[in-house]
């Protein structure tokens, strides 16, 4: 394998680095250092400013975002049909006493899922996610199907949560 080819293999292994590739923000010389890839510095050095030139001319994939995002409090493992999401037989929803709070979250012990409909995919669920750890927001689940994405977290965090989704859907 030549050393462009493996460069392009570490650096794909690396999803911060293709990120940082693609904006332009990386020392090529120091990610060099860092890839685990057999050539020389200068050599890995020109294959990563190489790739990062073919990433920076690929065209970016924005468009606007039309989505509604709803809170649901009090969520809690639920059976089927009164799921927002399940995984492998195991569901959470609301409690049948429980209703939707629409825009605002109900003050209940437990978590909040947020479930958002409309112009969803892999990229929004990924760059919510990214935003939500740099938020300290922990994440108990997170589903994708059709058009609806369901994120839950701790019941206070629901309402920032909601900010953070419509910010990052408008930005992607």
């Amino acid at each position: 394998m030549s050393v462009a080819a493996a460069t392009r293999e570490a650096v794909r292994a690396r999803p911060a680095l293709y990120d940082a590739l693609r904006a332009g923000v990386v020392n090529y010389t120091a990610a060099a250092d860092e890839l685990p890839v057999d050539g020389k510095r200068d050599a890995i050095a020109t294959a990563l400013r190489r790739f990062a030139d073919e990433l920076a001319a690929e065209p970016t994939a924005e468009t606007e975002r039309s989505i509604t995002v709803r809170l649901y409090s009090g969520i809690e493992p639920a059976a089927a049909p009164d799921t927002l999401l399940a995984v492998d037989g195991l569901g959470i929803g609301q409690p049948e006493d429980t209703s939707s709070s629409g825009d605002t979250a109900v003050d209940t012990d437990g978590r909040t899922a947020l479930r958002v409909i409309g112009d969803v995919d892999a990229l929004l669920l990924a760059a919510t996610l990214d935003r939500l750890r740099i938020a300290e927001i922990a994440v108990e689940a997170t589903g994708l199907a059709a058009q609806t994405m369901v994120i839950v977290v701790p019941r206070r965090d629901g309402p920032t949560a909601l900010q953070l989704i419509e910010a990052v859907a408008d930005h992607i």
